[in-house]
């Protein structure tokens, strides 16, 4: 099998950007025998997708099928007729982009998130990361597939030694914030006012890290090195980042936002707060000073949520879209969960 995947750009060492996690699930499709072509949008910034559709154009009699990554992604694969699409919506594709600290959406992330449930049904095959994101498609059938985690690459290591290599103080604590703090999306002003909290109850400093704009390949030490990470976004589908952390066995305290609930339920030493800094503030120092052992990879392990386990499911989505209605999944993430369970069916 062949495919073309359609994605936004793709990490470079200069640029780590944001689909890390994507490129690592297409590098799982091919150790797992699927032909892969990646096609990502570079180019002038305006002009890029008008650039990509020649090169798309190009492709198509050397692939069996579309995978686009992203929405947008999406729209130009539905440019031609020729091969079957497979379209994974990303998150704010479907939930739209906050643009202050309330959670307001723009206006054109709302345009956006129509546009794209039109597509939805427009397409052979659908992927969303999160229940919360197959909703806002239905009636339009969709496979909710999260992304899955590198498990060889994400794993404990010794705190000492990742501080060490980061350059860290041994005795302070540490607290990830995932993200860039100047975008909206995130919530940075709110783990910032529950990190203020956390440090008056404990009477004494800790210090909050963005995760941004760090290499792919040192993710792990910074996540090694930390105390807890928080994850307080206004959307998100299936933060990876959370995955990544949770096999790691790093504390997460986290808000109600996209399949977070669901991902940290029954996890030792980690939390789900309200978006109120109180509480997470409160949290976050219980966390510091308890003596629990994060129970985050077995979590991940049990619940199918390796990067070889996604791929599987990936691939059975393919053969659905190729008309094979054989396929069935290779498994659930947790059948108690409805975020993480694949509703089977085609998109168009």
């Amino acid at each position: 099998m062949r495919v073309l995947a359609i994605t936004p750009e793709l990490p470079t060492a200069d640029d780590p950007g944001s689909m890390a996690p994507g490129a690592r699930q297409i590098q799982s499709l091919r150790d797992a025998g699927i032909d892969i072509i990646a096609q990502d949008m570079r180019g002038i910034p305006k002009l890029k997708y008008l650039q990509a559709i020649p090169r798309m154009y190009k492709q198509l009699g050397n692939v069996d099928l579309i995978h686009a990554h992203f929405g947008y992604c999406g729209l130009l694969a539905r440019l031609q007729f020729r091969k079957p699409i497979v379209v994974s919506f990303m998150g704010d594709d479907l939930l739209g982009t906050p643009i202050d600290h309330l959670g307001t959406l723009s206006w054109g992330s709302r345009q956006m998130v129509k546009a794209h449930i039109k597509l939805a049904p427009r397409v052979d095959q659908v992927i969303v990361k999160s229940q919360e994101m197959a909703n806002v498609i239905a009636p339009t059938r969709s496979h909710v597939i999260p992304n899955g985690v590198d498990i060889d690459l994400f794993q404990p290591q010794d705190r000492t030694h990742a501080r060490q290599q980061l350059g860290w103080a041994d005795e302070k604590p540490y607290v990830l914030f995932p993200g860039n703090p100047d975008n909206p999306r995130k919530g940075f002003q709110l783990a910032s006012q529950a990190l203020d909290i956390a440090k008056k109850q404990l009477g004494r400093d800790i210090e909050m890290v963005p995760l941004w704009g760090v290499a792919p390949d040192d993710v792990t030490a910074y996540m090694n090195a930390s105390d807890a990470m928080w994850m307080t976004s206004f959307i998100e589908g299936s933060p990876n980042v959370v995955k990544e952390a949770m096999a790691c066995n790093v504390h997460v305290i986290g808000v109600p936002v996209g399949d977070v609930t669901e991902l940290l339920d029954g996890v030792a030493g980690s939390h789900v707060c309200q978006r109120d800094p109180e509480q997470l503030g409160t949290t976050l120092a219980t966390v510091l000073t308890a003596d629990v052992a994060p129970g985050g990879r077995q979590a991940i392990l049990d619940r199918g949520l390796d990067i070889e386990s996604v791929a599987n499911r990936i691939i059975d989505v393919y053969r659905l879209a190729l008309g094979d209605q054989s396929s069935q999944s290779h498994g659930h993430v947790r059948t108690e969960v409805s975020a993480s369970t694949v509703t089977t069916g085609g998109g168009a």
